[in-house]
């Protein structure tokens, strides 16, 4: 029975030591020499990390575990020193995993492999298979236990030997807002995950794909931009990759299919654009479970080079750069005419539209109405709002009919009156014409007479209505402030982005990203995708902001949008905490579990030897 009780006791102190420095969070920045991955190491075994802006030279692996968050400054850059020795081969990347890991994001920095200045002997060294040196990610469960919740975004990932990014074996996985370009294996590579979003990534490929999929099941690829990398490719072959490679994984270069735990299923493909992709746009092969692709775009290169834009060989006094690939990018924006926006908001009003009404005769009056749209419509998850029931946009026309042309009459002027009424979700537009007109007369004198007369008619539109979308006008926000820290966060239902701002610096944590197209009537909308990430100069742990050092309320300045509008965040459900969780990682805790692992280790052993 003692010993049951020792046991447990010294189970809970474990699990707290590990949940103390699972919250941790350490501010780097670049030591000056070529192996910072010691010091990132070594501050990720103790919590988070920020990194700094500079360049964080590494010639060994860095090891991200579970429950662990490295994130920093859009211009820290961790790049391969060009005296590195081939570590990078097999299951050990530029950062890797020791095991099984859960719970894992990493955002928001640079990762250069530094190929041109590496031997390039490496692109075509294997441990076990081809394309594996210089995986710049990789992270993985095995086949008999899969990791789990990673999320891998706002990275910019260029100029490697083998895949930008490699996740196998894993539950959860979301892979979002990156730039990829000159992955030279794959830009990113899911291979057995479950659940995998992949969306919003700009991957230029050069060999093998863009992007990969195998043996996975209920994934989503959507709103990403493939493109052909065309710069200098160091030995790997140009134009030789696909968009996108689906299929159920086979034996070959070395490596082995066999232990794969599932097959290819409930895959869908839709909302991408594949510009000028090589070899094909989607490579899908070896499957037989369901794969549903729709609604992609495909642009070859030729309409590209007719925009002007700079996809052919670059020679050798002009080399590639990673802002070219970008430069591609945001001109195939231009081609597909698609506005991103966060606001369901477009000004757009009847006039701004031609429309022809279709005129009907009702007695002595020509007219019509039609509603033609809704201003201000949104989708979400397909399903359509509007922001009130006064959105509807109409056009309506009413003249003399052509057939009342008789000689002697005339019109005095035609009142229109339009109303709208939004019923059961039912939109009914009525117009009511009334037209004052008249008949000239001459009577026995020879004096013309005006005989004033009125006509009236009615014309009418009823289509299905979308329904008012619900969202908040004020917010309560959750603040928790650290002796070295402070963090904070806002409820995100109903918003399309929170804007934090603090000390001069500004993130933005997107939920809804929008864009903007025209039906065949020629209102526009907005269709919003899900979505969450963070993009700016502030960091991040989870879903709250993070503001290192003391905390000075003036300097924040919180600001919640919905499709819309927007309003400010000033109540805050403010909690200060005495010590923070750090304090207890580093101190307390090993302090404490060390003195009382002891004692009840002296306490057994006495009881053995008196007892």
């Amino acid at each position: 029975m003692q010993k049951r009780r020792l046991l447990l006791i010294l189970l809970i102190i474990l699990y707290s030591l590990q949940l103390a420095h699972a919250t941790a969070y350490t501010t780097l920045s670049p030591d000056g020499g070529h192996s910072n991955q010691k010091q990132i190491n070594e501050a990720l075994e103790n919590g988070n990390v920020y990194l700094n802006a500079g360049v964080y030279e590494v010639d060994g692996p860095i090891y991200i575990g579970s429950d662990r968050v490295l994130t920093g400054d859009t211009n820290a850059i961790i790049r391969v020193w060009s005296g590195s020795s081939k570590y990078f081969v097999g299951l050990k990347g530029v950062i890797s995993c020791r095991g099984v890991v859960q719970n894992v994001e990493i955002s928001n920095i640079q990762i250069d492999g530094n190929i041109g200045n590496l031997p390039s002997s490496y692109a075509n060294s294997r441990s076990d298979t081809d394309h594996d040196c210089e995986k710049l990610i990789i992270l993985h469960g095995y086949s008999n236990q899969f990791a789990k919740n990673i999320k891998i975004h706002d990275l910019k990932l260029y100029n490697s030997f083998s895949d930008g990014c490699y996740i196998l074996f894993a539950d959860s996985v979301q892979v979002y807002n990156n730039f990829i370009s000159n992955a030279q294996h794959e830009g990113f590579y899911l291979s057995c995950v479950n659940q995998g979003l992949i969306y919003n990534n700009k991957i230029a490929g050069i060999c093998s794909d863009c992007g990969r999929l195998d043996n996975c099941q209920y994934c989503k690829v959507y709103d990403n931009y493939f493109f052909s990398y065309n710069g200098e490719s160091y030995g790997q072959y140009k134009g030789g990759q696909a968009g996108l490679q689906i299929a159920n994984a086979g034996s070959s270069h070395g490596y082995d299919a066999s232990n794969k735990p599932q097959k290819t299923d409930n895959i869908e493909v839709y909302n991408n654009v594949f510009a000028d992709p090589g070899r094909q746009a989607i490579w899908l092969h070896n499957y037989d479970g369901n794969v549903y692709i729709h609604d992609n775009e495909f642009i070859d290169a030729e309409i590209l080079e007719t925009m002007g834009i700079p996809i052919g060989d670059i020679s050798y006094t002009n080399q590639p750069s990673v802002e070219l690939s970008e430069k591609v990018f945001s001109s195939i924006f231009d081609i597909l005419n698609v506005k991103f926006t966060n606001t369901g908001r477009t000004g757009q009003t009847a006039e701004d539209i031609p429309y022809s009404i279709q005129e009907t005769e009702q007695g002595r009056i020509a007219g019509g109405i039609k509603i033609i749209g809704f201003k201000d419509l949104i989708y979400i998850d397909g399903v359509p709002y509007i922001p009130d029931n006064n959105s509807v946009i109409v056009k309506y026309e009413a003249v003399k009919a052509p057939s009342f042309s008789w000689n002697n009459t005339g019109v005095s002027k035609i009142d229109k009156d339009v109303n709208i009424i939004n019923e059961n979700g039912t939109m009914t537009a009525t117009l009511t014409v009334e037209m004052d007109w008249y008949k000239l007369s001459t009577d026995s004198a020879g004096a013309t007479k005006k005989k004033h007369k009125t006509a009236t008619a009615t014309f009418s539109d009823t289509v299905k209505a979308p329904m008012v979308l619900n969202r908040p006008h004020e917010l309560t926000g959750t603040l928790y402030e650290y002796p070295t820290y402070t963090v904070a966060s806002v409820p995100s239902k109903g918003l399309t982005q929170i804007k934090y701002e603090y000390n001069g610096k500004t993130v933005n944590h997107i939920y809804l990203l929008g864009e903007q197209h025209q039906d065949d009537n020629g209102v526009t909308y907005t269709n919003f995708s899900n979505v969450n990430y963070w993009k700016g100069d502030l960091p991040h742990t989870g879903e709250f902001l993070y503001i290192n050092g003391s905390f000075d309320p003036e300097k924040l300045t919180v600001t919640a949008y919905t499709p819309y509008e927007n309003f400010s965040v000033t109540d805050f459900n403010y909690t200060k905490k005495d010590y923070p969780l750090k304090f207890f990682a580093d101190w307390l805790f090993p302090s404490f579990g060390l003195f009382v692992i002891l004692w009840f280790g002296a306490w057994y052993y006495l009881r053995k030897i008196f007892y």
